[in-house]
């Protein structure tokens, strides 16, 4: 598909992003968490929608990088940003070992195990209480100062510093999906067999997957540390997976822009309707089915095929018309 047709795209984003700023704290917080979780959808979709590996425990890595940031600032005094870093780094390491057992089961028991990974330390952070803080969760942590602005009571502060997280990662999907790094990806989700035949270590490329994947959800948890303040064993709970895999399903899988999309669409239909009916979850659940059933391709599919028809209706359009060429006897 021609890069002219994901123009859209990325100008309805600089807009909101530039725009935001001027809605207020309220819409301010609104839009960080959507990027935030943005983050952890695309995370999840480079394994769903570009290796085909279906998880239910990626909430392990966005909750570690959360705690790890805040533990990190709650029990020893360390700067926000480094916490933040170690964050990254240690949900990088934990989804290397943690892939080192996944990868070599596939399906539903690569689904089972990664979700089965997530609960063991969702209950770890449940008991553990003298260094989570259990359901309660862990408090006072300082969130660390950005060129004199404090993150804690500055939602500019704040917003700049996610948005940038946000464009990194968004920026690194863009190009890793096209890079030979991202074919590979591709092919194994397509046809593993194949892949295989053809001499490629199938199961280190799902590693590798596996590692970038859960890198990316370290960097949204540790977003989500300096945005928040707070953390507490829900963060781990492989319910956060599920509503990750809805965002991936809303946007659409094997699309950049599609689970971001999805983030937000969740997000909203989540703060609205339940402002006005405790049954939210009910009726995101009926946007989703319906999702399933009539958009096979998630709402960032729907958008981009209406649009390439019109695109390329345009292009078809502005070609010269060339007149027949006539021979003599014609005339």
């Amino acid at each position: 598909m021609s890069k002219s047709i994901h123009l859209p795209g990325f100008l309805g984003l600089i807009l909101l992003l530039v725009v935001a700023p001027f809605g207020g704290d309220y819409l301010l917080g609104i839009v960080s968490e959507i990027l935030i979780f943005a983050i952890f959808a695309m995370s999840l979709n480079l394994l769903v929608g570009y290796t085909g590996l279906l998880s239910f425990g990626h909430s392990a890595f966005f909750g570690v990088a959360t705690y790890v940031a805040i533990g990190l600032g709650v029990h020893l005094g360390i700067s926000g940003w480094l916490g933040a870093v170690a964050g990254v780094i240690a949900s990088t390491a934990l989804a290397a070992f943690i892939g080192l057992f996944c990868i070599r089961v596939k399906g539903i028991p690569f689904l089972m195990l990664t979700m089965a990974f997530s609960q063991l330390l969702f209950a770890t952070a449940l008991k553990w209480r003298s260094v989570t803080g259990g359901t309660d969760g862990l408090i006072g942590f300082m969130p660390p100062d950005l060129f004199g602005w404090n993150m804690g009571s500055d939602a500019i502060a704040r917003y700049i510093v996610i948005v940038i997280g946000f464009l990194s990662v968004l920026v690194f999907l863009w190009y890793l999906v096209r890079s030979p790094l991202g074919s590979i990806f591709i092919g194994i989700r397509d046809n593993e067999q194949r892949m295989r035949a053809i001499g490629y270590p199938v199961q280190r490329f799902k590693l590798i997957a596996f590692t970038i994947s859960g890198c990316l959800a370290g960097i949204g948890g540790s977003l989500y540390a300096l945005f928040n303040s707070y953390v507490s064993s829900d963060i781990l709970h492989w319910h956060l997976s599920g509503d990750a895999m809805i965002m991936v399903i809303l946007g659409g899988s094997g699309t950049v822009f599609g689970p971001a999309l999805g983030a937000a669409l969740f997000l909203l239909l989540k703060n609205y309707i339940s402002s006005y009916n405790e049954y939210w979850a009910f009726w995101v659940g009926v946007t989703f089915i319906f999702c399933v059933m009539f958009l096979r391709e998630g709402v960032w599919g729907l958008i981009m095929k209406n649009f390439s028809k019109q695109f390329f209706r345009k292009r078809e359009s502005r070609k010269p018309v060339v007149a027949p060429v006539t021979t003599g006897e014609q005339l």
